[in-house]
């Protein structure tokens, strides 16, 4: 990569710019209680934070050995209203991060967010985190008729912001963002501090970094 062959940037925002998980996690527990499953432990992380909410929700029930609630549309509407309750209050944008994007902005560098959190929370987060005027564009998992890890909402976020995919990188934390990129022809900055776990250690990357000061200091 040269300085001069990257005309945007496009980023996941749980595990990248924001650490989500505290409240994603909580969301989960209160759903759960209520719909009479059993209790989440204090210390639980599911191994999938990166996918949709139907999958995160679907691979803890897995996890847990619990029975999937024949009413599985009303969980996921539940689970909505109490993490859109909890208003962020535990989330936290990664140190460095902002630097980074204020910089970035500086540059008139066109940034965009393609996230598997539904676009209402990502709003919702991005303007809580006071992030939000940074972007150009936001897509969700709900704004294209596909979620990552195909690649159709990253090309789309893309083709939003003007852009090809040759003059983006898309920064992420996952096997999934790293299979999108990969399939939109995307280059692909992997944040190694984010929720990819053991998935990360045959994952495709142009470049990664563990803390966002790293990259201000290149």
């Amino acid at each position: 990569m040269t300085q001069d062959d990257v005309r945007g940037l496009v980023f996941d925002l749980d595990g990248t710019i924001i650490d989500s998980a505290p409240d994603i996690i909580q969301g989960m527990r209160l759903t759960f209680e209520q719909a009479g499953l059993d209790q989440l432990p204090s210390d639980y992380f599911p191994d999938d934070l990166h996918g949709t909410r139907d999958g995160i929700m679907r691979s803890i029930i897995a996890d847990m050995g619990w029975q999937v609630p024949a009413d599985f549309e009303s969980l996921k509407t539940r689970f909505v209203q109490n993490y859109a309750a909890l208003d962020h209050m535990n989330t936290s944008v990664y140190a460095g991060a902002q630097d980074v994007l204020e910089a970035c902005r500086d540059a008139a560098l066109p940034m965009g967010i393609c996230t598997n959190k539904i676009y209402e929370s990502a709003v919702s987060a991005t303007h809580k985190m006071g992030i939000h005027g940074l972007f150009d564009y936001i897509s969700g998992s709900d704004s294209w008729s596909q979620a990552k890890p195909s690649p159709v909402p990253l090309l789309e976020t893309i083709r939003m912001l003007g852009l090809k995919p040759e003059q983006c990188l898309y920064f992420g934390d996952t096997s999934v963002d790293a299979e999108c990129a990969r399939d939109a022809g995307v280059r692909f900055v992997l944040h190694t501090a984010g929720y990819g776990g053991s998935s990360l250690n045959d994952t495709p990357r142009d470049f990664m970094f563990q803390r966002w000061d790293e990259l201000l200091a290149a």
